[in-house]
């Protein structure tokens, strides 16, 4: 006989109205008494669901049919799967390349000292700035791996980054040059990104960058005191006033595509606020905050710190869901992130696109999982000369998947997070696959955050959302309703 669940779900209140999130299925939408009734009679007890759905199978004509009818439909009772649904499921498909990062040097003018890449290639002294450069045969073999793995995609990504990549600006003018040639020939379009410290945005850079179309996202931590205590010159100099000029320069010529701020939140969090403020103000589009990833403790956020964290969010979201049903946007990219990935209902198998369709090469043209991991023998997957290593890819996406990972199996934020980011689980678990478990709690309360916030902006201006989803380049979902 077949046998029936609630799915794994979570009931919230906002704004005094009652709505259900499905986990698996990253679906919210709004739950009427009847449902929210199924749940709570039968969310602990399958049999008596099952009982209860085979009765009601009696009278498919009946009122109560229709009900159930439209809890299945909703996928608000599901029928368990048989052991061949299952294994089918847990296949992870072939995906085709669409971004290659390029690590166009490992060379980094600044000495930050949270960078998890050390300061190695950024002593003080003639050696300043100095490091591995990617060659121009290698830009150009990688590039032509990008048009050949893409297989039928007709849009690619190639994100240049380092160290600090301008500092190899010539390749970047090359490589540019060289991959539209190649998409124009395979019949693809490239864009083009780049992640830069901001210290060599000269005139020439900021031309370069603009002519190409090239998205930019610059490192900068804020208000200059709080960029200042990490962000510094192998000297120990402070940054903050010799990158001003420039990035005020980069954020005021014309340009196609906005200008995003990157920002490590290390030591006390209790600036962001003044920080997205500050960076707003400057003239970035959006900025956004991730905490350090290091094994050091000196600049580890430590769990009170991390909660702090979570009440500048707070602050933060309550601001932008003000803004937003004014009709105007705050540059917040946390939060906009979270809820594109509501609104397209996006389910994540794998917490990010590394080593599905992400790779990234090394100066000496080695594939590696993603540019955090360039390097690291663990994110390793091929080289150039040979391609991907395929039975360690294959293995890799199969260990990585949430299912299996057995604290997420049953997380009603895993079609969010799934398990969260192979380099932070590497540094502070020790494991790329190991779901990272320092964080778990912050990010149930960050993505209830989020749904709060969904859960009072949709009724108010649907189209709202639609717009933030094409801010991140997909279609409007007009008939998406809670």
């Amino acid at each position: 006989m077949q046998t029936y669940r609630i799915a794994d779900h979570r009931l919230f209140t906002s704004g005094g109205r009652h709505f259900l999130y499905l986990s698996r299925d990253n679906a919210l939408f709004e739950a009427d008494r009847e449902t929210r009734d199924w749940i709570r009679r039968y969310g602990a007890d399958a049999a008596a669901l099952t009982r209860a759905v085979e009765a009601r199978r009696q009278a498919p004509a009946s009122e109560a049919w229709a009900e159930l009818e439209n809890l299945l439909a909703r996928r608000v009772i599901l029928r368990e799967a048989e052991p061949a649904d299952v294994a089918r499921a847990a296949r992870t498909p072939e995906v085709p390349l669409k971004t290659l990062v390029l690590h166009v040097t490992d060379a980094c003018n600044l000495g930050c000292t949270y960078c998890y890449h050390g300061r190695s290639a950024s002593a003080e002294g003639p050696d300043a700035g100095r490091g591995r450069a990617m060659p121009v045969e290698t830009a150009k073999r990688a590039v032509d791996f990008l048009m050949d793995a893409s297989a039928g995609l007709e849009e690619v990504v190639l994100v240049f980054f380092g160290g600090e990549p301008l500092l190899n600006l010539p390749l970047m003018a090359e490589t540019v040059g060289y991959a539209r040639q190649r998409s124009t020939e395979a019949g693809k379009k490239v864009s083009f990104a780049v992640t830069t410290n901001g210290t060599l945005l000269t005139p020439r850079a900021i031309a370069f960058l603009h002519a190409n179309d090239i998205g930019v996202t610059v490192s900068m931590d804020g208000i200059e005191p709080v960029h200042d205590r990490f962000r510094r010159f192998p000297d120990g100099s402070p940054s903050y006033r010799a990158i001003l000029p420039g990035v005020r320069a980069l954020l005021t010529a014309p340009r196609k595509k906005p200008v995003v701020a990157r920002v490590t939140v290390a030591g006390a969090p209790d600036h962001v606020p003044r920080t997205l403020d500050h960076l707003l103000a400057m003239g970035f589009s959006e900025a956004g905050f991730a905490p350090v990833t290091t094994d050091d403790r000196a600049f580890q956020l430590d769990a009170p710190a991390m909660e702090r964290l979570l009440d500048q969010f707070r602050l933060l979201s309550a601001r932008f869901l003000e803004t937003a049903l004014a009709g105007d946007f705050l540059g917040f990219t946390n939060l906009v992130d979270l809820l594109v990935a509501l609104h397209e209902g996006e389910v994540k198998t794998h917490p990010c696109g590394a080593g599905l369709g992400l790779f990234s090469v090394s100066p000496d043209g080695r594939l590696y999982l993603c540019q955090r991991l360039t390097g690291r023998e663990e994110g390793g997957m091929g080289d150039l000369e040979g391609g991907l290593d395929r039975a360690k890819v294959d293995r890799f996406r199969a260990m990585a998947g949430v299912d299996r990972k057995s604290e997420c199996r049953s997380c009603w934020v895993r079609a969010v997070c799934a398990g969260g980011c192979y380099h932070e689980a590497l540094t502070r678990e020790g494991s790329l696959t190991a779901p990272n478990r320092h964080y778990c709690e912050w990010i149930k309360t960050w993505t209830a955050m989020g749904l709060d916030v969904y859960a009072r902006l949709f009724p108010a201006c649907p189209d709202y959302l639609d717009k933030l989803s094409m801010l991140r380049g997909h279609a409007p979902l007009h008939s998406r309703t809670i």
